[in-house]
């Protein structure tokens, strides 16, 4: 399809929006916004018209890609009005060539347009991105109410077709029509792939015409998407279609692009071979004394490992290329901040220097659901690490941005993900990232408690390890002594609200290899309660996910867990003198693949000691898993309710 082209069929769609043009979908605005509100009872606003146009082109031997955005939204209700302000994003990769949006104010039997006139355009930071050289261009539509449209249209040009962004089939409002088109020469092969549209009836055709093959994709009458807490991201249930350019002419003879791992990789090695052309003796000079007295080839990798987390800040930069490329090692190291990218190169130079063979590694965080066996663009990883093989076929990532991880474990986001391991210039590798068992992610309560007044006095040592301890390394890192009294006392809190730390000592935070420990006394004020001459002592004082049952009938969505984890306690209850035990509750336990507890009570001495084990053992909990789930709440929760009685003895 010819620019010209492409653009006359953008005025078609302006008409269109305008109520100009009659056609199947032409309507009356109180008829439409009648049929929609029926159609949607509950919702705020739906998408009339929400679809993308892509038009492929060749130059030379580069193929360029001019995306046409058009979103037409029907209000439905007041509270439509959060969805005035818009904006639109533009980069490197994705440029922002024209933006037009106007508000469809109903009058009569069609719509008045009200021109939005005010865009203003400034970078736009993500959480825990240091540098994006993405720029947001936002906007208000005016006048909007039940029964307006807001309409936008925008064209953004793609200079490298390697970069396309997927194409989501609906939005975050039902969409009374989803449309995804792609025009392009017969000699650019295109490939795709569909997810998640089990339930949502996509309707696919390919014509070819003239020099060209349009791919068109369509589907009618979506609902909103479900909106749960602690669901996966949009990638592993929404339903998209991942577009991608198998291959191209250049020269005159076809050319691979992304048809397969191999040529992923041969993109990502291109993006590496001109790194660290000279070595960096100042680098050379800190690698020679780490590594003196090492023994072993393990002892240098970990050397070298926690030398860079200790020594390197993690700033994420990312300016259009750079974004892919890795910065030198020599001058990762002088500057002593860098990106992903940039501390795995560090990470892999100096394990280089060392004598130790590794390997630079891309990946993709759990954000994305995706493996190299099933797409290989660059849309299937977000990160990149460093890997070393102490044993053939078996390996140890090294994730240097995760400042608090140990030497052995994976970070907690790329636990189960496939790694892309560059063995050589031409060669590659995928392998797994092992998930961590949940014996790895232990927090363990020993404490001692005695009965005071109507409440508690106690002591006690908490020790966290694995992630547990990395989690709360990275909260406690750098606190004031407020702040950190305030985070600690919310750690330990138990049985009330009137619990109050009286000390505390953090031990351990600067040891990777060492459980986080603190040592801590406490009091607990109005807790125990007393009926005549018996006092009622329940020892559950920490009660994990008592209140976690699911709902079944309103979550749809799986729920995402950081991490597996076990959670030991051990309370000692010192029996006063003159009292005796009246009722000594009994022990409980249920096992699951995903939920678990065992407890245990014991009398040794004047104590009662309760053992307690709560373990989670899953990454991303599905629907089909909420009816186990909660059968192990429900008697978890039977048994949090079990309280211990003591009685005075009789003179």
């Amino acid at each position: 399809m010819a620019a010209s082209d492409y653009y006359r069929r953008g005025s078609l769609w302006a008409l269109l929006a305008l109520g100009l043009v009659t056609g199947a979908r032409a309507q009356q605005p109180l008829q439409l916004l009648t049929q929609m509100k029926e159609q949607y009872p509950t919702e705020k606003a739906v998408y009339l018209e929400y679809r993308q146009d892509l038009n492929v082109t060749l130059k030379g031997d580069s193929v360029q890609v001019l995306t046409r955005h058009h979103y037409d939204m029907l209000h439905l209700g007041a509270q439509s009005s959060m969805y005035a302000n818009d904006k639109v994003y533009s980069s490197h990769f994705s440029r922002l060539q024209k933006l037009e949006a106007q508000t469809m104010v109903p009058v009569g039997n069609g719509y008045k347009a009200m021109k939005v006139t005010s865009f203003k355009e400034k970078f736009e930071m993500q959480p825990g991105i240091f540098f994006d050289d993405t720029r947001a261009t936002t906007f208000s539509f005016p006048a909007v109410a039940p029964g307006v449209r807001t309409v936008s249209d925008y064209t953004v040009r793609q200079p490298d077709a390697r970069f396309m962004m997927p194409f989501y089939v609906g939005s975050y409002v039902p969409t009374r029509h989803a449309e995804l088109t792609i025009t392009a020469p017969k000699a650019v092969k295109i490939n795709y792939k569909v997810f998640h549209a089990e339930q949502t009836p996509i309707q696919f055709t390919r014509q070819e015409k003239g020099g060209n093959v349009i791919y068109r994709w369509t589907a009618d009458n979506l609902p909103s998407p479900p909106r749960d807490e602690d669901g996966p991201a949009a990638a592993y249930y929404l339903p998209h279609i991942v577009y991608y350019i198998e291959e191209a002419p250049a020269a005159g003879q076809p050319r691979k692009v992304l048809g397969g791992v191999e040529d992923l990789y041969a993109m990502y090695s291109g993006f590496t071979a001109n790194v660290d052309k000279q070595e960096s003796p100042a680098l050379r000079h800190i690698v020679d004394s780490l590594v003196v007295g090492a023994k072993t080839e393990q002892e240098r990798v970990r050397r070298v490992y926690y030398w860079v987390q200790d020594n390197v800040r993690y700033v994420a930069f990312e300016n259009g290329m750079s974004g892919f490329i890795p910065r030198d090692a020599g001058l990762v190291c002088g500057k002593r901040y860098g990106d992903c990218k940039d501390m795995a190169n560090l990470t892999h130079e100096m394990l280089r220097m060392a004598g130790v063979k590794s390997y630079l590694t891309w990946i993709g965080t759990r954000d994305l659901p995706y493996r190299y066996s099933e797409l290989a663009t660059p849309g299937v990883d977000n990160h990149m690490i460093a890997a070393y093989e102490p044993k053939p076929g078996q390996y140890v990532f090294l994730d240097a941005t995760s400042k608090y991880t140990p030497f052995g474990m994976p970070s907690a986001f790329i636990q189960g993900k496939e790694a892309l391991l560059a063995v050589d210039a031409k060669q590659c590798k995928v392998a797994t990232v092992p998930v961590m068992p949940k014996e790895r992610n232990l927090v363990s309560d020993v404490s001692q408690v005695v009965l005071e007044g109507n409440g508690l006095r106690g002591k006690g040592k908490l020790a966290l390890d694995g992630y547990p301890k990395v989690e709360r390394s990275y909260a406690l890192d750098g606190t004031n002594k407020t702040d950190e009294a305030k985070y600690v006392k919310a750690l330990l809190e138990r049985g009330n609200n009137k619990f109050f730390v009286d000390k505390y000592a953090v031990g351990n935070l600067d040891t990777r290899e060492q459980p986080l420990t603190i040592d801590y006394e406490y009091r607990l004020q109005d807790y125990v309660q007393q009926l005549d001459d018996e006092i009622y002592v329940n020892l559950n004082l920490e009660q994990p996910y008592a209140a976690d049952r699911i709902d079944p009938a309103t979550r749809r969505l799986p729920r995402v867990n950081e991490y597996a984890h076990t959670n030991h306690t051990r309370t000692e209850f010192e029996i006063p003198a003159g009292y005796e035990v009246e009722y000594l509750p009994t022990n409980a336990e249920a096992t699951d693949p995903v939920l678990g507890f065992k407890i245990r009570y014991e009398r040794q001495g004047n104590k009662i000691v309760q053992e307690k084990d709560v373990y989670v053992d899953y990454l991303m909990l599905q629907p089909s898993q909420f009816a186990q789930w909660n059968a192990v709440i429900d008697k978890l929760n039977a048994a949090y309710r079990d309280a211990l009685i003591i009685k005075k003895k009789k003179a």
